[in-house]
């Protein structure tokens, strides 16, 4: 395998490393934002203030699909590693 090739590869390799990092700490911020908006949930719901009630479930409802889609990132990004690895380890076997 050329140096040039090697280096686009770990290269790329590293980057989905970042992003996998990146996509961990939204997924935690994602998920304390769920659990808190939730408990705010429970806490207006005994008062019966509807506008907060209304908005803590939009706001919960909002960071949960954000979760989602964090994850479903995730897995894409996971399939990339295997990929740009797969490629990686053709290139030396052919050498």
């Amino acid at each position: 395998m050329s140096q040039d090739t090697e280096q686009v590869l770990r290269r790329s390799l590293d980057a989905v490393d970042r992003q996998r990092r990146r996509l961990m700490w939204l997924l935690g911020i994602a998920g304390l934002t769920v659990a808190w908006e939730l408990y705010r949930l429970a806490q207006v719901e005994p008062t019966g203030d509807v506008p907060k009630m209304i908005v803590a479930a939009a706001i919960a409802s909002f960071f949960w699909t954000l979760g989602l889609a964090v994850l479903i990132v995730f897995q894409v990004t996971i399939a990339t590693k295997r990929i740009l690895r797969a490629i990686e380890l053709a290139s030396r076997q052919a050498e």
